[in-house]
């Protein structure tokens, strides 16, 4: 396979070849990493649902990730490193690249050790693998607050970590509280999880951009433990921080975000022109 930029996989030079899958680190893999790897790639024979958990036998170092590729379409193009008609490519490339590029901003996300891909019989991708780093000693933001019930606290450090983001020039389309990773040694930090839905470039439509982030905060099961008014509060305050906002727009934006269903084609128009269709 090959990326857009040829960079990400000159980051990844040690190879893992097992079976028909073939797996890219940036450092020459320890026989644990390696046999947890193996064994992962082992399970998936036939070809299952995806996986999102602790990787077996690593459960204290990395976090896998696997992704079947369901039809034709998205396996000749991640095959062959082609991007769909709008430009973007699909969601486990993009992760690869947003969590890289992330990385290499030193922004607070959870580092990339890894990933690869399974072939077919025909020699076309059919299954996607993504290693990462797990957090460990962290909590994501619901269950943190089962722990904790403090949702102020929540609020506070996610609306921080989302202004952290954005000062490293990336804008997570996907932030809610589960994709927030609580440092339970420190409570007031956090790393983001899930870059499949971000870009790595500004928005020349900053205003609708938040106005759409703060409000699918608050639509992601944070409704359900705060009075709207108080967030409402919350998010004035926060939108401060950021400059050249026009407060009529955020506003539209904001209310319909927080009450509507935004589905993941819809956020890049809001990134790429101000514009959402709900539904």
């Amino acid at each position: 396979m090959s990326f857009p930029d040829s960079s990400v996989l000159q980051n990844f030079p040690a190879t893992l070849h097992h079976r028909n899958a073939k797996i890219f680190t940036a450092h020459p893999f320890d026989q644990s990493a390696q046999l947890a790897i193996q064994k992962l790639i082992d399970t998936r024979q036939p070809l299952q649902d995806r996986v999102s958990a602790p990787l077996k036998g690593m459960e204290n170092n990395l976090f896998a990730k696997s992704q079947p590729l369901d039809s034709l379409r998205p396996k000749l193009r991640v095959t062959l490193g082609r991007a769909k008609s709008d430009g973007t490519f699909d969601w486990p490339v993009e992760e690869v690249i947003n969590t890289l590029g992330a990385q290499q901003r030193d922004a607070p996300v959870a580092g990339l050790y890894g990933f690869g891909y399974r072939k077919s019989a025909l020699g076309l991708i059919q299954e996607f693998f993504i290693f990462t780093k797990l957090l460990d000693g962290y909590l994501n933001g619901l269950e943190w607050l089962k722990q904790e019930r403090d949702i102020q606290s929540l609020i506070t450090v996610s609306f921080k970590l989302l202004h952290a983001l954005h000062c490293k020039g990336i804008v997570h389309m996907d932030f809610w509280a589960n994709n927030v990773m609580i440092n339970l040694d420190q409570p007031t930090q956090a790393k983001a999880i899930d870059l499949e839905n971000c870009f790595l470039t500004a928005s020349d439509y900053l205003t609708e951009v938040l106005a759409f982030q703060f409000g699918f905060y608050y639509r992601r099961e944070i409704f359900r433990f705060v009075i709207e008014e108080e967030y409402d509060r919350r998010v004035s305050e926060e939108v401060a921080k950021y400059e050249g906002i026009d407060r009529h727009r955020f506003n539209e934006m904001y209310a319909l975000s927080k009450h509507e269903n935004i589905s993941r084609r819809a956020r890049r128009e809001i990134f790429h022109k101000g514009t959402v269709v709900t539904g």
